[in-house]
């Protein structure tokens, strides 16, 4: 006997396109879903009819901008007849519909999109926090097998946390496979601190001026001024073009295809949706082994995975690998661009499906 469509509660914040295509078109296409009630800042304009927004009626600050999104969330919990409460992300929206679960008596599902980090990144005391407050979820969805092993690891129960991995923006599914490109090596991210472009450039430095590959790195960030004086110092910045933010999804597509091979120098990433969208445009991915990326690049099979954020000498051992041999590159691109066959919002709707089957809803 088939269950009753269940009414949903989400309390999250997210870019408009994560919210959408790797939140709400799942669990819709799980077809255990009747109607999705958002709680965030802002509505998103074209929704499936079965979702609708709670949105603030006047803007607040701070602490109590949490405390009216908490209250806002209680009442509709109450008065729509929600049976299932879901929270994305720890800090602080994770922590307000896990409360907001507890007060209400409804089963309480968390969905962790940073990977591992996501818990311990505050350091040890918010991580005991975060483990604590989230044992006792009904279910937990992961980005991937490694952080799986960690929740496991600190105690959870191994039923009750999922796979549920991040998926690329529909158009890239769409894009064709072609080999004219422009640039021989490409980075795309914020630069800051934990993105570690640094290690790109002083990766370059290391190989023969003559034969330094043609770079472009696209983003913005607080060590954008530090990652340019280093390429001038190392002299290196001839070789490099630098973007600027690259906004929309048409000018990622067109700079990644125009790219041979993508490097993410990355301390700490979880399952990032920036590789599954450069492989989906046959871009060789040469990146660290943080979070959950060795769950879609495997060294030498469709990519290379360096051994940590300070592998500079291995980064610049597979750009010339891989700047050097055509038919290397060529291999693993055509690898990483089939990848993307593996990554899908019906497939993720089925495992959604696996998770709130078992689920029992609020009476």
């Amino acid at each position: 006997m088939p269950q009753p469509a269940l009414r949903i509660l989400l309390v999250c914040k997210l870019a408009d396109f994560t919210l959408a295509e790797n939140i709400l078109q799942p669990l819709l296409a799980s077809g255990r879903v009747g109607h999705i009630h958002v709680l965030r800042d802002r509505p998103l304009e074209g929704c499936d009819s079965r979702v609708s927004f709670l949105t603030p009626s006047r803007p607040r600050c701070g602490s109590l901008r949490h405390l009216a999104r908490t209250r806002q969330g209680i009442r509709a919990v109450r008065q729509e007849g929600i049976d299932l409460v879901i929270g994305v992300l720890n800090t602080p929206h994770g922590w307000i519909g896990r409360y907001i679960a507890a007060r209400t008596g409804r089963p309480y599902v968390h969905v962790a999109i940073a990977g591992a980090r996501e818990f311990w990144v505050d350091g040890k005391l918010v991580e005991r926090f975060n483990l604590w407050a989230f044992a006792s979820a009904a279910a937990i969805t992961v980005t991937g097998s490694l952080t799986r092993q960690y929740l496991i690891r600190k105690g959870l129960k191994p039923e009750r946390v999922h796979l549920m991995p991040n998926l690329p923006n529909a158009a890239f599914a769409q894009v064709p496979w072609h080999d004219g490109r422009r640039w021989d090596v490409v980075s795309l991210s914020r630069i800051d601190a934990n993105k570690n472009v640094e290690m790109l450039i002083r990766a370059l430095a290391l190989l023969p001026a003559a034969h330094r590959p043609r770079v472009a790195i696209g983003g913005d960030g607080s060590h954008l001024p530090q990652v340019k004086q280093l390429a001038h110092e190392t002299g290196v910045e001839q070789s490099i073009d630098f973007l600027g933010f690259v906004q929309g999804v048409e000018a990622k597509v067109r700079l990644l295809t125009q790219s041979k091979v993508f490097v993410s120098c990355s301390r700490g990433e979880g399952f990032p949706v920036s590789l599954l969208e450069a492989m989906a445009c046959g871009c060789v991915p040469v990146v660290t082994a943080v979070g959950d990326i060795a769950d879609v690049v495997q060294t030498g099979v469709n990519g290379f995975l360096l051994t940590t954020p300070d592998s500079t000498d291995e980064l610049a051992v597979y750009l010339t690998r891989l700047l050097h041999d055509d038919a290397l590159r060529l291999r693993l691109a055509r690898a990483a661009y089939a990848a993307k066959e593996h990554y899908s919002v019906q497939r993720n709707g089925e495992r959604w499906a696996d998770v709130l089957d078992g689920i029992s809803p609020h009476p």
